[in-house]
């Protein structure tokens, strides 16, 4: 979804609840996508359940909440869902993950309506997947207490027509994190500017993943900027702040005026409290991720915005985590005598830093940890 290439209107696709689909029903690359992906937020940076509180204040302030629970097979579905009450509750521990999405709650429900009584009254009201022939018009309740619950994350979109391209290296999305053993590092994609047809192209905001709540950020847009070297050029934006959640986060930015074939660059500092692996990373692994592909002169890492390395110095095919979204100039464009932001321009070092070796080959700069956790197809 971040890339771009989803999700499709139900309208446009419809779900066709077959057991082998149509050729004509399944999506295509071409289909347009019915929101650009604004934000993920994980609400626990550790995949477990955050807690009744989180999910009832997400759902009021950011909307509907994915959770994971494990649903055994329909032989055994008897002893934790019960078709008269829409209850769901499995206490066995047992079965296959299974997505669905809570948008609402109940703390009155009761704890008798379930197969086995969970000990406490209260349940998610859950929208599932089967269409609406299954429970009580494809919804139902999950207990507060159903022990199997877990990755609880909201996703939020944008209107399409805010943006008219995206500018990306990594389709793939954040497979692994680098740092170089502390919680602040800096990393910036060098992009080339394509261009619109009879409008004036404009960055309009950038995209990133941060792997801790509580993530502080500093990002800067270069104008002009010299092959190799992301911060030179004009400095033509910059915004400092805080995300309240780890995920992926969409920041925008004052209209920055980009003319066809000239380069630009997106500079981002980024710490991540108690995370020292500040940097997200697309690289190729095997039987994954196996068709990362990445260019020299594409991505920099560094300690401190000074010193860069290419991203592929050490690593092939991979590329920083990073995207700018462009639309048509909508507003003036920003008087370079006029500041952009913070006094100073150049930020301080974040200190820190230095190569560290990373697994049996001895790529030097990074460490890599695998991400927190990964959503996948069930």
């Amino acid at each position: 979804m971040a890339r771009g290439t989803g999700p499709v209107a139900e309208a446009d696709r419809p779900y066709p609840n077959v057991t082998s689909w149509p050729e004509d029903s399944r999506p295509l690359t071409t289909d347009s996508s019915a929101k650009w992906l604004n934000h993920v937020h994980f609400l626990t940076n550790e995949g477990l359940f955050s807690g009744e509180e989180i999910v009832k204040r997400s759902l009021i302030n950011r909307g509907a909440v994915h959770i994971r629970v494990l649903w055994p097979g329909y032989l055994d579905e008897s002893q934790i869902y019960n078709p008269e009450t829409f209850a769901f509750y499995n206490p066995e521990r047992s079965g296959g993950g299974h997505v669905v999405t809570i948008v609402g709650w109940d703390d009155s429900f009761p704890a008798a309506s379930f197969v086995t009584n969970p000990g406490q009254n209260g349940a998610w009201l859950v929208k599932n997947s089967w269409g609406t022939a299954w429970g009580d018009g494809g919804y139902f309740w999950l207990s507060y207490a159903d022990p199997t619950i877990s990755q609880s994350v909201v996703f939020t979109g944008r209107d399409r027509s805010d943006f008219s391209r995206v500018y990306q290296y990594d389709p793939l999305g954040w497979i692994s994190s680098g740092g170089y053993g502390n919680e602040t590092a800096w990393f910036a994609n060098v992009f080339t500017a394509s261009g619109l047809d009879d409008e004036t192209e404009a960055l309009k905001a950038v995209s990133f993943y941060a792997g801790q709540s509580g993530a502080t950020y500093r990002i800067e847009v270069y104008t002009g900027t010299t092959a190799g070297s992301p911060r030179s050029g004009t400095l033509a934006a910059m915004t400092e702040s805080t995300l309240s959640t780890a995920g992926y986060h969409t920041v925008d930015l004052p209209e920055v005026p980009l003319i066809r074939g000239e380069r630009f660059s997106v500079v981002v500092r980024l710490t991540t409290p108690g995370y020292p692996y500040p940097i997200p990373i697309e690289q190729p692994i095997d039987g994954y991720s196996q068709k990362a592909t990445a260019l020299a002169g594409q991505s920099f890492i560094g300690t401190d915005g000074t010193a860069w390395t290419d991203m592929t110095a050490n690593l092939a095919n991979t590329n920083v985590c990073l995207k700018a979204f462009t639309g048509p100039m909508t507003s003036e464009p920003v008087d370079p005598d006029v500041p952009i932001g913070p006094d100073d321009p150049t930020p301080p070092s974040s200190g820190g830093g230095g190569g560290c070796t990373a697994g049996p080959s001895g790529l030097a700069s990074l460490l890599l940890a695998l991400p927190l956790f990964i959503l996948k197809r069930r």
